[in-house]
């Protein structure tokens, strides 16, 4: 969760210019929850968890997966995960994905803006755009996989679940990282990265009637590096919260995939290539476990022979 690539004073700024401003919360009682589809026959569950820049270890992780004759049949993403997530359950061809992600830095989905600063940084067009170009269905349910992405309400602060209605809105709220990017507003309320209320949505996989779940956790380990102000001091803070938070959220998986992506931060431009090679490891070690400490049990393995 760390932001790297944000100085002190543009911290600073950020405060003191949403102390002159309000974000104005809906009249509604109830927060928004739109309806979920009913899945059947969802044997694997793949949860792709928040991370910024770290989601292109998804990509290594999918890949993997597929090598070893593991496909989902529901995928459920938060943040960088619901992006991978999503253009993957559009088409299923995971050496396109890699294409697109491998070469790209922060520039090509932050258009940064001081008009945004009581909210952001970003209004996010610029990540609208490239979902737009790159993922051809509207809707949730014109998808190849069965596909949901998770935000969080800002003003109620639920977690909610998307499986219905519009795909890219839902995608652009389940990464809308604060600060960063402009909240997302659906149905009349406010949304932003589903990290902030569960990085590694396992529970919604088990909720949607998956029964076995696999689970990416890209909450990284802490620096070795001591805070030097105050803002090294907050940054830290909400690092330590994030990664607890991470990992709570994922030990109830059935397999989980932990990334080792110590001293890389959300938005650090200049580590694709490392993170793609830490996450088909990860990945790697993790399916060498299953076929050598049969963790599946018996009646779970026939069906991803």
């Amino acid at each position: 969760m760390r932001l790297t690539f944000l100085p002190a004073w543009m911290l600073l700024s950020l405060i003191l210019l949403s102390a002159c401003t309000t974000l104005e919360f809906s009249n509604h009682k109830v927060p928004f929850k739109p309806p979920l589809p009913v899945y059947k026959n969802i044997n694997v569950a793949l949860v792709l968890g928040g991370g910024g820049s770290r989601g292109l270890a998804h990509v290594a992780v999918i890949e993997e997966l597929l090598a070893a004759g593991i496909r989902p049949d529901l995928i459920v993403g938060c943040s960088a995960g619901a992006i991978v997530g999503g253009l993957y359950a559009d088409k299923p061809d995971i050496a396109r994905i890699k294409r697109l992600l491998i070469d790209k830095k922060r520039a090509h989905f932050l258009d940064f803006s001081i008009a945004h600063l009581p909210y952001g940084i970003s209004n996010g067009l610029l990540l609208k755009r490239f979902l737009t170009d790159h993922i051809s269905a509207d809707k949730f349910r014109e998808l190849a996989i069965p596909f949901v992405a998770v935000a969080t309400n800002l003003e109620f602060g639920d977690m909610v679940t998307f499986g219905t209605g519009d795909l890219i809105p839902a995608i652009r709220a389940s990464a809308a990282y604060p600060g960063v990017f402009l909240p997302v507003q659906m149905g009349g309320q406010y949304f932003v990265d589903g990290a902030v209320s569960n990085p590694v949505p396992v529970e919604v996989a088990r909720q949607l009637g998956a029964k076995y779940v696999i689970a990416v956790n890209l909450s990284g380990d802490l620096t070795d590096t001591f805070p030097t102000h105050i803002f090294g001091v907050m940054r830290r803070s909400i690092d330590i919260s994030y990664i607890h938070q991470s990992r709570f959220a994922s030990e109830s998986a059935d397999l989980l995939i932990k990334i080792p992506l110590k001293n890389v931060g959300t938005f650090d431009d200049n580590a694709n290539e490392k993170i793609y090679q830490l996450g088909r490891e990860a990945a790697r070690k993790a399916l060498y476990k299953i076929k050598d400490k049969d963790q599946f049990l018996p009646e779970k393995l026939s069906h991803l022979n």
